[in-house]
C-alpha cells in the first residue's frame, strides 16, 4: 500500500511539474501587443490601458525564477527591436505607468543579466 502513495506522489510531483509555465517568446509578444498603442511614436494614448497593464503584471507573475525573468527580458528585447518608431521613453516607463515595477526596464539594450 506504502508503494501506490509513493508512486502516486511522485507522479504528482511530475504532473505538477510539466504543467509549469512554459515562457517563449510568442507568448511575450502576445502579451505586449495591447501596449503598442502607448509606446509608439506620437501615440495619442495618455495612458497604458488596462489590458496592456493587466498583460504587464500577468509577465511579471509568469517569470518567477531567475531563469525565467532571463528569458521574458530577452523576449521583451527581440520584440522591442521590431517595432517601429519606438518611443524608447514610454517603453523604458511602461512598467511604471501600470503600477508594476519592473528591472531594468523595457528597452532595446536593457541587460537581462540583470533580471
Amino acid at each position: 500500500m506504502n508503494h501506490i502513495a509513493i508512486f502516486t506522489l511522485l507522479a504528482l510531483m511530475l504532473v505538477s511539474e510539466l504543467a509549469a509555465v512554459v515562457i517563449d517568446c510568442y507568448t511575450v509578444g502576445v502579451e505586449l501587443y495591447p501596449c503598442l498603442a502607448y509606446v509608439v511614436k506620437h501615440s495619442k494614448e495618455p495612458k497604458p490601458s488596462a489590458a496592456c497593464c493587466g498583460d504587464i503584471k500577468a509577465l511579471k507573475g509568469m517569470a518567477k525564477t531567475r531563469h525565467d525573468r532571463v528569458r521574458v527580458c530577452k523576449c521583451i528585447k527581440k520584440t522591442l527591436r521590431k517595432i517601429r518608431h519606438l518611443d524608447r521613453g514610454r517603453a523604458r516607463g511602461l512598467p511604471d505607468a501600470c503600477g508594476v515595477p519592473i528591472n531594468p526596464p523595457p528597452a532595446r539594450d536593457m541587460d537581462c543579466s540583470r533580471s
